[in-house]
Formats: structure tokens, sequence, C-alpha cells
């Protein structure tokens, strides 16, 4: 390989119009779907400004102890005896205005009631799960109770209070089973043709003609993939967090993944903005592992269509099944594995990560979203391999 032969490759990757039209056709659906958003009442006015008066009001242990004994179903006029009245004063401002008026009475109601009952919801999970521990009965479910236990109890994690929809919207992108599901398209229209093209444009002879030049071909193709899966998730990535951001604003930077809706009982003891990292550079290992799938079916088909439809099914089939199940509680089990591993799953990481979730490997007890991390990695270096193996064994004449 030479970066002749990388740019060469490169641009046969690039220069498809196919790629470019679908990318800026996917991201024009994302704006139009999200910008629609950012006029809604709700989003435009919150009580953010008001978040250090009720940091301080939801530290009264007895305001907490009356929520609860409400069932967590206050009314507004309930909660007014324990929150400042600047609270009030502040969403008064907007009375003149019925629909903004209402949204932040029912925001703030439903915010504090929510707000307590995800903290002992979470406490009486941990709970339950010391009372489960306390009776082992040595099986791979106890065992894995067990270690949970000693993570919760090792891992300070923090509910604060959600005042805005920002930090559920950011993480919420590539938790929605379509906006990933365009990225990893964009990436099987790119790669799709790697090697069946080299049929239709008549390289095909002309690339194979010396043995040792096959080796630079290979890898002049795959670093070419590498860098075209990249840009394509950096950038659809960078405009989903962009857009978001415009409509729903940037979410605070220290707030805990644990304060979003469904992720109160996690392990997780990051914040919001760290766990889209995670959640981006999860969609870049999924964009090479899949990646690695097109080039190795590309290399046995003289027709580009084939790794098209074998890759999407394999993405989309693995990403349906992991919507359309409900995982079990604690550890994996065989009919879970095909959601648990897929391609989706290490793009959103939030169903693996919303609780403790584990996989007996072999006798050894791992995260599951551990599991996942290196299945992919596994799958990518074996297609990979293979597809090495057969494009530098190929005969010049089928």
């Amino acid at each position: 390989m030479n970066a002749r032969m990388l740019k060469t490759e490169l641009y046969k990757i690039c220069s498809k119009k196919v790629i470019w039209i679908s990318l800026v056709v996917f991201l024009a659906l994302f704006f139009a779907l999200k910008f629609q958003m950012s006029d809604k009442v709700g989003v435009k006015y919150t009580l953010e400004p008001m978040r250090s008066e009720l940091a301080v009001a939801t530290e009264n242990e007895n305001f907490h102890d009356f929520v609860r004994s409400k069932n967590y179903s206050c009314s507004l006029d309930e909660l007014k005896q324990y929150i400042p009245g600047t609270v009030f004063d502040f969403i008064e401002q907007y009375k003149s205005n019925d629909r903004v008026y209402r949204s932040l009475n029912s925001d703030l109601v439903g915010t504090i009631n929510n707000y307590y009952e995800r903290i002992d919801n979470r406490t009486a999970y941990i709970s339950e799960l010391a009372e489960d521990v306390a009776v082992s009965d040595g099986s791979d479910l106890a065992r894995v109770k067990a270690k949970l236990l000693k993570v919760y109890q090792n891992t300070q994690v923090d509910i604060e209070l959600n005042l805005e929809s920002s930090a559920n919207n950011f993480i919420d992108i590539n938790h929605s089973a379509v906006f990933p599901g365009l990225i990893m398209l964009v990436i099987i229209v790119g790669l799709a043709g790697i090697y069946s093209d080299e049929y239709t444009s008549g390289m095909r002879s002309a690339l194979l003609t010396s043995r040792k030049g096959r080796r630079g071909v290979f890898f002049s193709k795959l670093c070419a993939a590498w860098i075209f899966v990249t840009v394509i998730v950096v950038i659809m990535e960078l405009f989903y967090m962009v857009i978001t951001a415009i409509c729903y604003h940037a979410p605070n930077d220290t707030i805990s993944a644990a304060s979003t809706y469904g992720l109160s009982l996690t392990t997780y003891s990051g914040s919001v903005s760290d766990f889209c990292v995670r959640q981006i550079l999860g969609t870049l290992l999924a964009g090479y592992t899949l990646g690695s799938i097109v080039m190795c079916i590309s290399v046995f088909s003289k027709n580009a269509l084939v790794p098209f439809f074998v890759a999407g099914l394999y993405y989309g089939g693995t990403a349906l099944y992991a919507n359309a199940i409900t995982f079990p509680s604690y550890l994996s089990s065989i009919w879970s594995f095909p959601g648990e591993l897929s391609l989706f799953m290490l793009q959103t990481q939030y169903e693996l990560v919303s609780a403790g979730h584990y996989t007996n490997v072999f006798g050894l007890l791992l995260p599951t979203l551990t599991v996942n991390v290196i299945f992919n990695l596994l799958v990518a270096f074996t297609c990979s391999f293979i597809c090495y193996r057969a494009y530098t064994r190929k005969q010049v004449k089928d």
C-alpha cells in the first residue's frame, strides 16, 4: 500500500453520488423531524433557571417523606408548602400566557414526583438485591446478583433534578432505532461495491495481476473504508448533536445520565455528555464492524446489491430483534444474545446499562456491554481476515 493507492481507493468510494445524496436526504430528514420541536412550549420554557432553589428544597427529608406518603402523585397545591415562593413567582410571570403557565406548573409537579419516585425505586431495587444475595443458592443468577450488589455499593450514582428535555433528547439520538440506522445505511451504500464494482469497471484483472500487489490493494481498500466510516459517523453524529442543541439547548455539563428517564437504576456514574461520547464511540466501532462485514461479502460477489442487502438484513434484523424482545433481568440468555450482541445495542448502549446486566462466558461473568464490544471486535477482525485471504488468493480469470 502507498499513498497513491490509498487516494485512488478513497476516491472510488467517495465519488459515488448516491452516498452524498443519501447523506443529504438523511440529514434533512433529521433536521425536519427535530426542528419542529424547537417551538414547543415545554422546550422553550423550562424550570432550569430555578434549579438552585428547587435543589435546596428537595434536600428536605420531610418533603421527600411527604411525597412518598402521597404515592408520588402530589398536586400543585400540596407541593406549595415545601417549594420556595421564588419558584412560583417565576412561573407567575407567564400567567398571561395560559399554555406556558400550565406547562411550567405541570412540569413542576411531574418533576418533583418523578424525582423522588426514581430515588426510592433505586433504593428499593438495591435493597431487594441485597435480600436475594443473603439467601444465595450459588447459581449463576445468584453470582450475578452478588457481583452487581458490590457494584452498587462501591459506585456513587447521583440522581439529580431533570428540569428540561435536552438531556433525554441527547441520549435518545442514538437510542432511537431510526437515526443510528441511517448512519449504518450510508456506510453500507458506500462500501457495498468496494470489491464488486471491480467486475463492472473492468479493473479486476488489472488489480489481481500482481500477487504482491494484491496485499497493497487490500490494505488500501481497508484503510479507505476506515477513513470513510470515520468521516460519515463524525459528520452525521456532529450534525445530530448540533441540531439537537439548537432545538433543545445543550444539557447541563454535570447532569448525570442516571438523572434521565429510564436510567435511574444504572451503575454508570458519568454525565449525559460522557454517555453521548460513549454512544458515538460505539457507533464508530459498529461502523467499522459493519464495514468489515460488507467488504467480506463484497469480495465474493460480482454484484454490489448482494452485500448491500445481506449486510442490511444483518444490521436491521438484529436491531429489530433487540427492540422486539424484553431482555432478561441480570443475566443474558441464549434467546437474548442476538439482540444484546447486535450493532444497534453497541450504538445505543441504553438497555445494556439501564440496570446491571451480565453474560456468562465460560463461567466468567462479564458486563454484557463488554461482551458486545469483544464480540464485534472479533467479527470485524474475522471478516477482515477472510476478506484478505479471499482477495489475495483470487484467480485472475474465473
